[in-house]
Protein backbone atom coordinates (compact mmCIF):
# COMPACT_ATOMS: atom_id res chain seq x y z
CA UNK A 1 0.00 0.00 0.00
CA UNK A 2 1.43 3.54 -0.99
CA UNK A 3 -0.49 5.19 2.02
CA UNK A 4 0.15 4.93 5.47
CA UNK A 5 -3.45 6.46 6.21
CA UNK A 6 -6.37 3.87 6.05
CA UNK A 7 -9.62 4.96 4.53
CA UNK A 8 -13.13 4.26 4.62
CA UNK A 9 -14.18 4.21 1.20
CA UNK A 10 -17.81 4.22 -0.58
CA UNK A 11 -18.19 2.18 -3.74
CA UNK A 12 -21.45 2.73 -5.20
CA UNK A 13 -22.47 -0.76 -6.99
CA UNK A 14 -20.02 -3.01 -4.79
CA UNK A 15 -21.43 -6.42 -6.08
CA UNK A 16 -21.34 -5.32 -9.96
CA UNK A 17 -18.26 -5.45 -12.48
CA UNK A 18 -15.95 -3.39 -11.60
CA UNK A 19 -17.37 -2.65 -8.05
CA UNK A 20 -16.88 -5.97 -7.04
CA UNK A 21 -13.40 -6.20 -8.41
CA UNK A 22 -12.62 -2.69 -6.72
CA UNK A 23 -14.08 -3.69 -3.05
CA UNK A 24 -11.91 -6.53 -3.15
CA UNK A 25 -8.97 -4.70 -3.69
CA UNK A 26 -9.48 -2.11 -1.36
CA UNK A 27 -10.13 -4.60 1.78
CA UNK A 28 -6.78 -6.21 0.68
CA UNK A 29 -5.22 -2.99 1.35
CA UNK A 30 -6.84 -2.86 4.51
CA UNK A 31 -9.37 0.05 4.24
CA UNK A 32 -12.86 -0.27 4.91
CA UNK A 33 -15.09 -0.29 2.47
CA UNK A 34 -18.93 0.87 2.49
CA UNK A 35 -20.84 -0.83 -0.47
CA UNK A 36 -24.44 1.31 -1.49
CA UNK A 37 -26.26 -0.78 -3.74
CA UNK A 38 -29.87 -1.75 -3.52
CA UNK A 39 -28.49 -5.16 -2.30
CA UNK A 40 -24.93 -4.38 -1.26
CA UNK A 41 -25.26 -7.88 0.77
CA UNK A 42 -24.72 -9.68 -2.18
CA UNK A 43 -21.08 -8.97 -2.02
CA UNK A 44 -20.48 -11.54 1.08
CA UNK A 45 -19.40 -10.68 4.30
CA UNK A 46 -16.01 -9.04 5.68
CA UNK A 47 -15.24 -7.14 8.97
CA UNK A 48 -14.05 -4.32 7.08
CA UNK A 49 -17.19 -4.24 4.56
CA UNK A 50 -20.40 -2.40 5.47
CA UNK A 51 -23.37 -3.10 3.15
CA UNK A 52 -25.40 -0.19 2.79
CA UNK A 53 -28.47 -0.90 1.30
CA UNK A 54 -29.93 1.88 -0.96
CA UNK A 55 -31.85 2.42 -3.90
CA UNK A 56 -30.75 5.88 -5.55
CA UNK A 57 -33.90 5.92 -7.67
CA UNK A 58 -35.65 6.05 -4.74
CA UNK A 59 -34.24 9.12 -2.77
CA UNK A 60 -34.11 12.52 -2.95
CA UNK A 61 -30.13 14.02 -2.90
CA UNK A 62 -30.20 15.36 0.58
CA UNK A 63 -31.23 12.04 1.76
CA UNK A 64 -28.84 10.00 -0.43
CA UNK A 65 -26.24 12.68 0.42
CA UNK A 66 -26.95 11.22 4.73
CA UNK A 67 -26.00 8.12 3.01
CA UNK A 68 -22.64 9.06 1.82
CA UNK A 69 -22.17 9.99 6.00
CA UNK A 70 -18.69 8.48 7.21
CA UNK A 71 -16.55 7.83 3.83
CA UNK A 72 -13.35 9.55 3.05
CA UNK A 73 -13.48 8.98 -0.91
CA UNK A 74 -16.29 7.57 -2.89
CA UNK A 75 -16.08 5.79 -5.86
CA UNK A 76 -19.05 5.00 -8.17
CA UNK A 77 -18.99 2.00 -10.55
CA UNK A 78 -22.97 2.56 -11.17
CA UNK A 79 -24.47 0.71 -14.30
CA UNK A 80 -27.69 -0.44 -14.98
CA UNK A 81 -25.81 -3.81 -16.68
CA UNK A 82 -27.27 -6.22 -14.12
CA UNK A 83 -30.98 -5.56 -15.42
CA UNK A 84 -29.87 -6.66 -19.16
CA UNK A 85 -29.33 -5.41 -22.48
CA UNK A 86 -32.34 -3.06 -22.08
CA UNK A 87 -31.02 -1.21 -19.38
CA UNK A 88 -28.87 -0.11 -21.82
CA UNK A 89 -30.07 3.66 -21.79
CA UNK A 90 -29.21 7.33 -22.24
CA UNK A 91 -32.04 7.60 -20.05
CA UNK A 92 -32.43 7.36 -16.88
CA UNK A 93 -28.37 7.07 -16.40
CA UNK A 94 -27.41 10.83 -16.61
CA UNK A 95 -30.43 11.66 -14.42
CA UNK A 96 -29.05 9.13 -11.73
CA UNK A 97 -25.43 10.56 -12.72
CA UNK A 98 -26.54 14.04 -11.37
CA UNK A 99 -28.40 13.24 -8.55
CA UNK A 100 -25.34 11.29 -7.67
CA UNK A 101 -22.73 14.80 -7.76
CA UNK A 102 -25.31 16.81 -6.14
CA UNK A 103 -25.80 14.43 -3.40
CA UNK A 104 -21.82 14.16 -3.46
CA UNK A 105 -21.67 18.39 -2.91
CA UNK A 106 -24.43 18.28 0.17
CA UNK A 107 -22.11 15.60 1.86
CA UNK A 108 -18.80 15.77 3.61
CA UNK A 109 -17.25 13.43 1.26
CA UNK A 110 -13.67 14.54 0.33
CA UNK A 111 -13.35 13.03 -2.64
CA UNK A 112 -15.50 11.48 -5.70
CA UNK A 113 -14.24 9.35 -8.54
CA UNK A 114 -16.55 8.60 -11.06
CA UNK A 115 -16.10 5.50 -13.53
CA UNK A 116 -17.55 6.14 -16.53
CA UNK A 117 -16.83 4.46 -20.18
CA UNK A 118 -13.91 4.57 -22.84
CA UNK A 119 -16.38 6.46 -25.15
CA UNK A 120 -15.41 9.69 -23.72
CA UNK A 121 -12.09 9.51 -24.37
CA UNK A 122 -10.79 11.35 -27.33
CA UNK A 123 -9.47 10.27 -30.96
CA UNK A 124 -5.44 11.01 -30.32
CA UNK A 125 -5.19 14.22 -31.46
CA UNK A 126 -8.42 15.55 -31.66
CA UNK A 127 -11.35 16.75 -29.27
CA UNK A 128 -13.56 14.27 -30.65
CA UNK A 129 -15.22 11.77 -28.28
CA UNK A 130 -14.39 8.41 -29.77
CA UNK A 131 -17.92 7.60 -29.34
CA UNK A 132 -18.87 10.04 -31.70
CA UNK A 133 -16.44 9.04 -34.53
CA UNK A 134 -17.87 7.19 -36.96
CA UNK A 135 -15.61 4.16 -37.71
CA UNK A 136 -15.66 3.64 -33.32
CA UNK A 137 -18.32 1.33 -33.15
CA UNK A 138 -16.76 -1.14 -35.80
CA UNK A 139 -13.77 -1.78 -34.84
CA UNK A 140 -15.03 -2.30 -31.30
CA UNK A 141 -17.27 -4.49 -32.34
CA UNK A 142 -14.75 -6.63 -34.06
CA UNK A 143 -12.08 -6.54 -31.43
CA UNK A 144 -14.34 -7.85 -28.81
CA UNK A 145 -15.28 -10.24 -31.24
CA UNK A 146 -12.23 -11.99 -31.27
CA UNK A 147 -11.82 -12.49 -27.58
CA UNK A 148 -13.15 -15.53 -26.04
CA UNK A 149 -13.07 -13.92 -22.40
CA UNK A 150 -14.66 -10.95 -23.97
CA UNK A 151 -17.47 -12.94 -25.42
CA UNK A 152 -17.80 -15.32 -22.02
CA UNK A 153 -17.93 -12.34 -20.20
CA UNK A 154 -21.02 -10.53 -22.17
CA UNK A 155 -22.99 -13.80 -21.81
CA UNK A 156 -22.96 -13.82 -18.42
CA UNK A 157 -23.46 -9.84 -18.00
CA UNK A 158 -25.81 -9.40 -20.82
CA UNK A 159 -27.11 -12.19 -22.21
CA UNK A 160 -28.28 -12.31 -25.75
CA UNK A 161 -25.61 -9.44 -26.55
CA UNK A 162 -22.82 -12.04 -25.92
CA UNK A 163 -24.81 -14.80 -27.94
CA UNK A 164 -25.28 -12.80 -30.87
CA UNK A 165 -21.76 -11.59 -30.45
CA UNK A 166 -20.94 -15.51 -30.47
CA UNK A 167 -22.69 -15.96 -33.62
CA UNK A 168 -20.56 -13.46 -34.92
CA UNK A 169 -17.01 -14.34 -33.86
CA UNK A 170 -17.70 -17.92 -35.34
CA UNK A 171 -18.83 -16.37 -38.69
CA UNK A 172 -15.66 -14.53 -38.95
CA UNK A 173 -13.44 -17.06 -37.55
CA UNK A 174 -15.22 -19.43 -40.46
CA UNK A 175 -14.81 -16.85 -43.16
CA UNK A 176 -10.90 -16.36 -42.26
CA UNK A 177 -10.19 -20.27 -42.56
CA UNK A 178 -12.02 -19.91 -45.98
CA UNK A 179 -14.96 -22.53 -44.42
CA UNK A 180 -17.90 -19.93 -44.28
CA UNK A 181 -21.31 -20.64 -45.50
CA UNK A 182 -24.12 -18.62 -46.66
CA UNK A 183 -25.76 -18.64 -43.51
CA UNK A 184 -22.95 -17.66 -42.28
CA UNK A 185 -21.73 -15.01 -44.39
CA UNK A 186 -25.32 -13.85 -44.07
CA UNK A 187 -24.64 -13.58 -40.27
CA UNK A 188 -21.70 -11.07 -40.49
CA UNK A 189 -23.66 -9.04 -42.98
CA UNK A 190 -26.31 -8.20 -40.94
CA UNK A 191 -24.39 -8.26 -37.52
CA UNK A 192 -22.45 -5.40 -39.26
CA UNK A 193 -25.36 -3.81 -41.02
CA UNK A 194 -26.99 -3.47 -37.73
CA UNK A 195 -23.46 -1.81 -36.31
CA UNK A 196 -23.79 0.54 -39.16
CA UNK A 197 -27.22 1.53 -38.28
CA UNK A 198 -27.20 2.00 -35.23
CA UNK A 199 -24.86 -0.43 -32.00
CA UNK A 200 -27.03 -1.54 -29.23
CA UNK A 201 -24.99 0.10 -26.77
CA UNK A 202 -24.87 3.02 -28.90
CA UNK A 203 -27.56 5.28 -26.36
CA UNK A 204 -25.68 4.18 -23.18
CA UNK A 205 -22.09 4.57 -24.41
CA UNK A 206 -23.16 8.26 -25.58
CA UNK A 207 -24.46 8.95 -21.48
CA UNK A 208 -21.28 8.14 -19.84
CA UNK A 209 -19.43 10.27 -22.67
CA UNK A 210 -22.26 13.21 -22.05
CA UNK A 211 -21.57 12.00 -17.98
CA UNK A 212 -18.23 14.34 -18.59
CA UNK A 213 -20.04 17.69 -18.54
CA UNK A 214 -20.73 17.14 -15.20
CA UNK A 215 -17.47 17.66 -14.43
CA UNK A 216 -15.39 19.03 -17.23
CA UNK A 217 -13.67 22.15 -15.53
CA UNK A 218 -15.91 21.82 -12.90
CA UNK A 219 -13.73 22.37 -9.52
CA UNK A 220 -16.54 23.34 -7.06
CA UNK A 221 -16.03 19.67 -6.09
CA UNK A 222 -13.06 17.36 -5.74
CA UNK A 223 -13.14 14.96 -8.42
CA UNK A 224 -11.64 12.30 -10.55
CA UNK A 225 -13.19 10.55 -13.88
CA UNK A 226 -12.27 7.41 -15.11
CA UNK A 227 -12.36 5.39 -18.46
CA UNK A 228 -11.43 2.12 -18.83
CA UNK A 229 -9.93 1.61 -21.82
CA UNK A 230 -11.83 0.15 -24.39
CA UNK A 231 -11.78 -3.48 -24.16
CA UNK A 232 -12.19 -3.72 -20.86
CA UNK A 233 -12.97 -7.05 -19.23
CA UNK A 234 -12.13 -9.69 -16.68
CA UNK A 235 -8.87 -11.53 -17.14
CA UNK A 236 -5.25 -11.44 -15.65
CA UNK A 237 -4.52 -9.53 -12.82
CA UNK A 238 -0.77 -8.50 -13.60
CA UNK A 239 -0.52 -5.60 -11.48
CA UNK A 240 1.28 -3.29 -13.97
CA UNK A 241 -0.83 -0.37 -15.95
CA UNK A 242 -0.48 2.91 -17.70
CA UNK A 243 -1.84 5.98 -17.72
CA UNK A 244 -3.51 8.40 -20.64
CA UNK A 245 -5.35 11.63 -19.81
CA UNK A 246 -8.24 12.50 -21.92
CA UNK A 247 -7.06 10.31 -25.39
CA UNK A 248 -7.91 7.02 -25.70
CA UNK A 249 -4.48 4.61 -26.05
CA UNK A 250 -4.20 3.27 -29.68
CA UNK A 251 -1.68 0.81 -30.87
CA UNK A 252 0.65 0.55 -33.71
CA UNK A 253 0.53 2.54 -37.13
CA UNK A 254 -3.36 2.84 -38.61
CA UNK A 255 -3.13 0.34 -41.46
CA UNK A 256 -6.50 1.44 -42.76
CA UNK A 257 -8.85 3.92 -43.38
CA UNK A 258 -10.59 3.19 -40.06
CA UNK A 259 -8.33 5.14 -37.41
CA UNK A 260 -9.35 2.17 -34.61
CA UNK A 261 -9.01 -1.05 -36.57
CA UNK A 262 -6.92 -3.51 -34.70
CA UNK A 263 -5.65 -0.82 -32.65
CA UNK A 264 -7.95 -1.05 -29.63
CA UNK A 265 -6.13 -1.59 -26.47
CA UNK A 266 -7.62 -2.58 -22.80
CA UNK A 267 -7.13 -3.53 -19.52
CA UNK A 268 -8.44 -6.50 -16.82
CA UNK A 269 -11.32 -5.62 -14.27
CA UNK A 270 -8.51 -6.50 -11.79
CA UNK A 271 -5.59 -4.04 -13.28
CA UNK A 272 -8.60 -1.39 -13.35
CA UNK A 273 -9.40 -2.07 -9.94
CA UNK A 274 -5.55 -1.52 -8.84
CA UNK A 275 -5.45 1.87 -10.98
CA UNK A 276 -8.65 2.92 -8.74
CA UNK A 277 -7.75 1.75 -6.03
CA UNK A 278 -4.18 3.75 -6.24
CA UNK A 279 -6.24 7.24 -7.22
CA UNK A 280 -8.13 6.45 -4.00
CA UNK A 281 -4.98 6.46 -1.96
CA UNK A 282 -2.93 9.23 -3.69
CA UNK A 283 -4.84 11.91 -5.67
CA UNK A 284 -2.65 12.20 -8.27
CA UNK A 285 -5.05 12.59 -11.07
CA UNK A 286 -7.87 15.07 -9.23
CA UNK A 287 -10.10 17.16 -11.86
CA UNK A 288 -8.68 14.81 -14.30
CA UNK A 289 -10.61 12.66 -17.26
CA UNK A 290 -8.44 9.71 -17.27
CA UNK A 291 -7.93 6.07 -18.34
CA UNK A 292 -5.45 3.00 -17.98
CA UNK A 293 -4.34 0.79 -20.44
CA UNK A 294 -2.40 -3.08 -19.27
CA UNK A 295 -1.41 -6.63 -20.79
CA UNK A 296 -4.64 -8.48 -21.86
CA UNK A 297 -3.09 -11.02 -24.08
CA UNK A 298 -3.63 -13.74 -22.06
CA UNK A 299 -7.21 -14.71 -23.36
CA UNK A 300 -8.85 -16.30 -20.68
CA UNK A 301 -12.35 -16.31 -19.31
CA UNK A 302 -12.32 -15.28 -16.09
CA UNK A 303 -15.27 -14.35 -13.62
CA UNK A 304 -17.41 -11.19 -14.17
CA UNK A 305 -18.01 -10.80 -10.46
CA UNK A 306 -15.57 -11.25 -7.04
CA UNK A 307 -17.18 -12.17 -3.35
CA UNK A 308 -15.64 -11.47 -0.31
CA UNK A 309 -14.28 -15.29 -0.13
CA UNK A 310 -11.79 -13.36 -2.76
CA UNK A 311 -10.08 -11.34 -0.23
CA UNK A 312 -6.93 -12.68 1.53
CA UNK A 313 -7.29 -14.14 4.69
CA UNK A 314 -10.82 -15.08 3.84
CA UNK A 315 -14.47 -13.13 4.46
CA UNK A 316 -15.73 -13.39 8.26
Amino acid sequence: MSTSKLLRVGVIGPAGFGGSYLCVELLNRGHTVIGISRNPQKLGRHERYIPRPVDIDELSISELAKQFEGIDVLVSEYGPHTAGADALLYMPFLETVRKIILAVKLSLVKYFLFVGGAGSLHVPGTHECCVDHPDFFMAYRRAIATSEAHIAYMEERLGIMGTSLRAYRNARIAEREGKANEEQMKAIAEYEEGIKKKDRATDFIKAGRTAFMFFDGNTSFKWSFVSPSALYRPGKRTGKYEISVDDMVLEGEQKSANIFEDRLTGISVADMAIAIADEVENEKLMWKHWSAVADISEDKPAPAYLTLEAVEGGSS
